[in-house]
Order: C-alpha cells, then sequence, then structure tokens
C-alpha cells in the first residue's frame, strides 16, 4: 500500500508477517485491535503504520514519523491507518479484495464501508419495501 505524506512516498506492506509482528506487539488479534482503533493515541497510529515498512525498509522509520507529525493532522492519520489495516485484511488485486469482502460476513453496510476504504465501487444496499398501511375498513 502506498502512502503518499508531502512529497514522500512509503511503501506499506499488508501480508500476514505484518499481521504477527502487530498482534505480537500488542497482544491482541488483528479483529481486536481493529475494534480499539478508536482509542488508539497518536503515537499508537504511528506504531502501526511503521510496521507496514518491514525490516528491509526499517531505516525509513524516523522518516515516516517525521513526516507524519510535520505534514499530517488526525483525520488524515486516521484514514490512512483505516485503510491500512483494512488492506491487512484484504489483499490482493481489487477484484480479489471484491470477492474476499462479498464473500465475509459483515453486513452490507460494513462491506461498503471496506470498499469505500480500498478505494473500490460501493454497492447499492436494496431497502426493505415498506408496508402499506391497511387502509380497508370493516364491513358492518
Amino acid at each position: 500500500m502506498l502512502i503518499q505524506i508531502g512529497e514522500k512516498e512509503f511503501d506499506l506492506r499488508t501480508n500476514l508477517g505484518v499481521v504477527k509482528k502487530l498482534e505480537k506487539k500488542f497482544k491482541r488479534p488483528l479483529t481486536t485491535l481493529l475494534a480499539g482503533l478508536e482509542d488508539a493515541t497518536v503515537d499508537e497510529m504511528i506504531a502501526i503504520l511503521s510496521y507496514g515498512l518491514g525490516e528491509e525498509q526499517a531505516e525509513q522509520a524516523a522518516e515516516l514519523v517525521a513526516s507524519i507529525e510535520n505534514e499530517m493532522d488526525y483525520a488524515t492519520i486516521w484514514a490512512v491507518l483505516q485503510e491500512f489495516v483494512i488492506s491487512l485484511m484484504f489483499s490482493g488485486t481489487p477484484e480479489q479484495k471484491e470477492s474476499k469482502i462479498a464473500k465475509s460476513n459483515f453486513d452490507e453496510p460494513q462491506k461498503n464501508a471496506f470498499r469505500g476504504l480500498l478505494g473500490l465501487p460501493l454497492k447499492e444496499i436494496p431497502t426493505e419495501d415498506i408496508a402499506e398501511p391497511n387502509t380497508s375498513t370493516p364491513e358492518s
């Protein structure tokens, strides 16, 4: 997953190796980590993103942290973090991601939220038919 921060571009890995490292660091499964993201501090958000650099790019960690702190606001880091974590769950080509999302057990609004974060087209969610009120009158 490529993220652009100011003039710099960072390539964050989204494979199972990153998931395992995150789970080990935070001592929680990815799904629990996902559920608790709204309680993450900025330092935790930066740490999570830093794990995507991988060991080969570890020297970029300080550069990533500096770029985030100098170029991003809270809403931007929050959006990038959500996209990163969803990319850890649904990797592959856009078609593969859509297939995985479609097969998942999430409800349709949540699936569309994932699609939106991954830049995939949203699916139309059918609304239930509204029952017609009973306008008949009882016969006397």
